[in-house]
C-alpha cells in the first residue's frame, strides 16, 4: 500500500422517512484526519412528514422514534460548523440531494462542501467489479473486510468513510487526487 498525502475528510449518510429525499430521519457522519476516524455525528431527525413503511422496513426508523428528536433546522449549526468548507464523501448522489433538498425545505443554506461519491471512487479504484458483486455500499464493504449495520446512517457513513480510505491507499492517490479526477 502507498503512502497517501492527504486523506482528510468527512463522510455522510442520511436515511429518510419517505420517498422525498429532504425526509430526513437520521444523519450520520464521521471525520477523517490523516487516515483516521477523528469524530463522529449521529441524531435522529424530526422530519415533520410522513413516514412510508417501505422506508421504515429498510432502516427501521419510525415515527414514534423521531417525535422527540430535532428537526433538520434544529441541527443545521451543528451540521454546517461540522461540514463548513470539508471535502464530503457519500455512497451515491443520494445524500447530497437529501441534505440540499432538506436546507431548501427549511430556507437554510446549501453547506459549502466539496462533494465526492464512493461508487465513482470505487468505480476507478476497483473497475473489475463491473461484472462482479458491484458497488453497492454492502458488497464492497463485504468484499473489502470494513463490517457494519447497514441502514443506520451512522454506519453507512463509516463504511463509505472505509471504501475511500481503502481506493486512497490501493491506488496511492490523495482525496485531492480524487477530487481533480472527478473535476468537470
Amino acid at each position: 500500500m502507498a503512502y497517501v498525502s492527504n486523506m482528510d475528510f468527512c463522510a455522510i449518510d442520511v436515511e429518510t422517512a419517505n420517498n422525498r429525499p429532504s425526509s430526513i430521519c437520521q444523519m450520520g457522519m464521521v471525520r477523517v484526519r490523516n487516515g483516521h476516524v477523528e469524530s463522529t455525528f449521529c441524531s435522529l431527525v424530526n422530519p415533520e412528514e410522513s413516514f412510508n413503511s417501505f422506508n421504515i422496513r429498510i432502516h427501521g426508523i419510525g415515527p414514534d422514534m423521531v417525535r422527540s428528536a430535532p428537526s433538520f433546522d434544529e441541527i443545521f449549526a451543528e451540521v454546517f460548523d461540522w461540514l463548513d468548507g470539508e471535502t464530503l464523501v457519500s455512497h451515491t448522489f443520494f445524500d447530497r440531494s437529501a441534505m440540499n433538498g432538506a436546507a431548501i425545505k427549511y430556507g437554510l443554506p446549501i453547506i459549502p462542501v466539496d462533494w465526492l461519491d464512493s461508487v465513482a471512487i470505487a468505480r476507478r479504484a476497483w473497475p473489475h467489479r463491473r461484472g462482479g458483486r458491484g458497488y453497492r455500499l454492502a458488497s464492497l464493504a463485504s468484499d473489502l473486510g470494513i463490517s457494519f449495520r447497514h441502514h443506520d446512517a451512522l454506519e453507512d457513513a463509516r463504511a463509505a468513510a472505509g471504501v475511500v480510505l481503502y481506493a486512497c491507499l490501493e491506488t496511492g492517490k490523495s482525496i485531492d487526487d480524487w477530487m481533480r479526477e472527478f473535476e468537470r
